[in-house]
């Protein structure tokens, strides 16, 4: 039985991301906080008819003078909706940084609860894409938000996630996968290192986790190539300890025209390195103006 089980986790569960997905249903949102500068910092929770809720993080301008541009963020576990901590004053762009819909312990303890936490989190994994879409659909009926300019940004862990979700809602004008590359098993198997010394032990550690985590389902390479016609940029750090330059450049060559390779200083992206998020940051609200600028746009 546990072997089948075990073998069912091969096929993908695409037929679930549009199953999941739904429509907004229920909308709570937190306190409007006004930082000294002008932005609006609030936290706002989505739940759609099928059961699906999203919790996310929204800055803004107070006071835009005209509709902004939209990235919506989806980074690293319990860190999504922090992230708008670090990112400092995205200047005339909305970012929305969302959570993964898990609702499991923060924490594991012991073996029991550990296996008893994995469907929890096999679900929390494949809502994830659906729950990006949830999301979007209340940003975009938002009177500050310009529907023609909303981008979608992965980052780290987000990658697999971003792709798929990317792929799959076309009201993503451009797809940014930041930090991440092709095969995901291999990335788990990196993170796995510092905790597993011996290297085929490490791999099949690496191999478990990518089957329990419907990895079948996030073949990043394969859902960045189904981005095409919409911009796809790849964004790789030239120090990065978690994911090889190799990688980085494996999964560009996966994905279709139009796309670009841009390179980050520094190492791999996380929260107590504020200098890297807002540098790629940057580079997302340089490429917005470019964009904005060829179209005619002020």
């Amino acid at each position: 039985v546990v072997t089948l089980w075990l073998l069912s986790h091969l096929m993908p569960r695409h037929d679930r991301f549009l199953a999941r997905r739904g429509s907004v249903a229920r909308v709570e949102t937190g306190p409007v906080v006004i930082d000294g500068s002008g932005f609006i910092s609030q936290a706002v929770s989505i739940t759609a008819t099928t059961g699906l809720t999203v919790d996310l993080r929204v800055l803004r301008p107070a006071a835009p003078e005209e509709l902004l541009p939209l990235v919506v963020l989806l980074g690293g576990h319990r860190t999504g909706r922090d992230a708008v901590d670090v990112v400092g004053h995205p200047g005339a762009i909305a970012v929305a940084a969302l959570d993964y819909p898990y609702q499991g312990p923060e924490r594991l303890r012991g073996v029991w609860q550990s296996v008893g936490s994995i469907p929890g989190i096999q679900r929390a994994l494949l809502d994830t894409p659906p729950a990006v879409s949830v999301a979007l659909d209340w940003l975009v009926g938002q009177p500050w938000v310009d529907r023609a300019r909303v981008e979608l940004m992965g980052v780290s862990l987000g990658v697999p996630f971003a792709a798929a979700a990317g792929a799959l809602d076309s009201r993503f004008r451009r797809v940014w996968l930041v930090h991440g590359g092709a095969g995901n098993r291999d990335w788990i198997a990196n993170r796995l290192e510092s905790r597993i010394a011996n290297a085929p032990l490490r791999l099949a550690g690496a191999s478990l986790v990518h089957l329990l985590a419907h990895g079948a389902s996030f073949v990043t390479e394969d859902w960045a190539a189904r981005i095409a016609p919409r911009s796809l940029m790849i964004i790789g750090a030239r120090a990065d300890e978690q994911m090889a330059p190799a990688q980085v450049e494996k999964l560009y060559s996966a994905a279709n025209e139009p796309k670009e390779l841009l390179w980050s200083e520094g190492g791999h992206v996380r929260t107590d390195r504020v200098e890297i998020v807002r540098q790629l940051l940057g580079m997302v609200r340089t490429r917005i103006q470019e964009t904005d600028a060829s179209a005619g746009r002020k």
